[in-house]
């Protein structure tokens, strides 16, 4: 039996600070960034190349945010996991995200705890194997 292989994720936030705060949880949490994303196109773009199993998106995300974006990302990589970050004021935007097929959702201000607790979640429900 061959080893689980590393759970890759895309960090897709148009912040520079953001995406290297999520990339370094990750890593934490035993996850690879393949990719990372300023952009809801080049999110998009990502997902052929990198091959993520896990998007972590900013609910804001240029240029039509999470909840435009979110079924854009589920129809072109069926069985993606989606986190969606958001504000704190953004509860509804979660609850939205959580509606339209995100895995998770997370408000701001972020406890390292909460986004690995999330992560390790994650990790746990994905298949076996990638394609």
């Amino acid at each position: 039996m061959s080893a689980r292989p590393e759970p890759r994720v895309l960090v897709a936030d148009d912040a520079p600070l953001e995406r290297a705060i999520f990339a370094r949880y990750a890593a934490r949490e035993g996850w690879v960034v393949c990719a990372e994303a300023v952009d809801g196109d080049a999110a998009l773009a990502a997902l052929g190349t990198a091959q993520p199993d896990l998007v972590i998106l900013d609910g804001r995300l240029p240029p039509a945010g999470a909840l435009a974006l979110l079924p854009r990302l589920l129809a072109a990589r069926p069985g993606i996991a989606v986190l969606v970050v958001a504000a704190f004021e953004e509860a509804a935007l979660l609850r939205e995200a959580l509606k339209l097929g995100a895995a998770g959702g997370l408000q701001r201000p972020l406890l390292p705890a909460q986004v690995g607790e999330q992560l390790r979640r994650l990790a746990r429900t994905l298949p076996a194997r990638r394609e």
